[in-house]
């Protein structure tokens, strides 16, 4: 596997689990705001993206791991 492949990968495995965090951020909000169709969704999806986001950070190596604790913290401040 070349260089590139892997940083690719690694971005990639980073960027999914950022995206996981979001979207669990995103069911979090929803919950605290309102007792709509849309919080039952978030209710029902929550448990699958806290599961899927556990398995995809145990997987991170202790660099991957680093910047996406980067990126969640550059997120959080826009």
């Amino acid at each position: 596997m070349s260089s590139n492949s892997r940083n690719s990968s690694k971005n990639d495995r980073v960027a999914q689990a950022l995206g996981i965090y979001q979207s669990i951020a995103a069911c979090n909000e929803r919950l605290a705001r309102g007792n709509d169709v849309h919080a039952l969704t978030a209710a029902l999806m929550l448990p699958c993206y806290q599961a899927e986001f556990r398995r995809l950070a145990s997987e991170l190596s202790h660099a991957e791991q680093d910047e996406l604790r980067r990126a969640h913290i550059a997120a959080d401040t826009l």
